[in-house]
């Protein structure tokens, strides 16, 4: 293993997961942009790289005993307590691989299309020009045809101001003794009473304050990964996409379905400009400078394979969506989006909540609802929205392996993560009843 990148490694990565990695929102999110994922009902591969401790994989893992995971870091102390939640929890369908990019580039020359999901987190920005391209080599050789790539990375407009604030902290954490939180620590103390004594920067980049001021509020051990490491870029979209192109690979959309959904997430007096662009990637450049976008979360496919007219009207039928905890029983709501708060119609949106509140529900059960008639071009968005915004998600295909998910959230809750702790109750008192009552519990 290389340890010469420049990147942290006597603090490790916070136990994290993230929706958009998961097989079921990949796949549900692809399906409303008319393109066919591959099949999570029959069994498939998935592969992250840079896995971190691994606590995403692991649920993964539990939650889809039909698909084959594969979690690579190249950190020992991550993979070290990855390969521990997966033998705690039983998980013989993951596999964790400590490796660095370089190798991993290598092994993925050899090897061939291995994955039909290949996830790829904010470490994209992180580390540098040449393990990027590793990456994306591993992405070439491994992905298979018609396979999904996700791609998190912090983007440009939003984030350029935080190249100068990100080379300071490197810059004074040379000089400061003890570990990366410390160091992270004194420079971000630093940098707080720069601006509160009205450094020109702060004054010309209000954005920074905010970014420092949020960040007080977030996991040090995350702000080290993502401030403190020798490489960092926020990138163009339309150079990321040129990149993707050359391994084969064509932007679908956004894995934040309101991000799919221009007239909900520009203002609506750019809208007419955006028409006038032809390309992607003038397309997307254009709606990251008109949200001045700090983090994009980017779907590809290899070998785009769109549905026809009739295949994508029944691949959403065929979906099965159910009420999250906290979800209106009823009526219209707001939308809290980036062009500010958004309206959703009662005349739609009602209709969805009061079906969906006596139990899950088909795309096209919903479809059926006489309230709904004249209106089924809508449901698709709306659920998306919906999605979002966290009222509605969709279920799994098939039989679920309780007892792997429920000993992974217990585990996690009892070490004290809040937000795990939070999943094990929903998943408690409002998932498992609907998987009981549906039929898809192991036995």
């Amino acid at each position: 293993m290389r340890q010469d990148t420049g990147y942290v490694l006597d603090v490790p990565y916070p136990h994290h997961f993230q929706r958009e990695s998961t097989p079921l929102w990949l796949s549900f999110v692809a399906t409303a942009l008319g393109v066919a994922a591959p099949d999570i009902a029959r069994p498939y591969s998935w592969c992250e790289l840079g896995c971190g401790q691994g606590l995403g994989a692991a649920l993964n893992a539990a939650a889809n005993p039909q698909g084959r995971f594969v979690a690579v870091d190249f950190n020992p102390r991550h993979i070290a307590h990855g390969r521990a939640l997966a033998q705690a929890a039983g998980l013989d369908n993951l596999e964790f691989v400590e490796a660095d990019f370089a190798s991993l580039a290598k092994t993925a020359e050899a090897q061939g299309a291995q994955y039909d999901f290949i996830v790829l987190g904010g470490v994209y920005s992180w580390i540098s020009a040449s393990d990027r391209e590793a990456l994306r080599r591993c992405v070439r050789h491994w992905l298979k045809p018609g396979g999904i790539l996700y791609l998190g990375y912090m983007c440009q407009p939003g984030m350029a101001f935080l190249s100068a604030l990100q080379r300071f902290l490197r810059c004074h954490g040379g000089c400061v003794p003890g570990d990366s939180l410390a160091r992270l620590q004194a420079g971000l103390g630093l940098l707080e009473r720069m601006e509160q004594g009205g450094a020109g920067f702060f004054r010309e980049h209000p954005a920074a304050a905010s970014y420092l001021a949020a960040g007080r509020r977030e996991d040090p051990r995350q702000l080290a990964h993502e401030l403190l490491n020798a490489h960092w870029e926020s990138l163009h979209v339309a150079e990321v996409m040129e990149a993707l192109s050359a391994c084969g690979c064509e932007y679908l959309g956004s894995a934040t379905p309101l991000e799919n959904i221009d007239e909900l997430s520009l203002p609506g007096n750019l809208l007419p400009l955006l028409q006038e662009l032809r390309t992607p990637a003038a397309r997307e450049t254009f709606k990251d400078l008109a949200r001045n976008q700090s983090e994009r979360r980017d779907l590809y496919q290899r070998g785009v394979r769109r549905l026809d007219r009739q295949a994508h009207r029944q691949a959403l039928f065929d979906q099965v969506l159910t009420a999250l905890p906290g979800a209106p029983q009823g009526g219209g709501i707001d939308f809290d989006t980036r062009i500010g708060p958004v309206q959703g119609q009662a005349g739609l949106f009602g209709p969805l909540f009061e079906a969906l509140a006596a139990g899950p529900r088909s795309f096209a059960g919903l479809a059926s609802l006489p309230a709904l008639h004249g209106q089924t071009g809508l449901i698709s968005p709306a659920l998306q929205m919906l999605a979002w915004a966290g009222h509605v998600h969709p279920l799994l295909p098939g039989r679920v392996a309780v007892e792997r998910c429920r000993t992974l959230l217990a585990d996690a809750g009892a070490a004290g993560e809040a937000d795990l702790a939070r999943r094990l109750r929903d998943f408690e008192a409002v998932v498992l009843p609907h998987w009981r009552q549906m039929g898809m519990l192991d036995a």
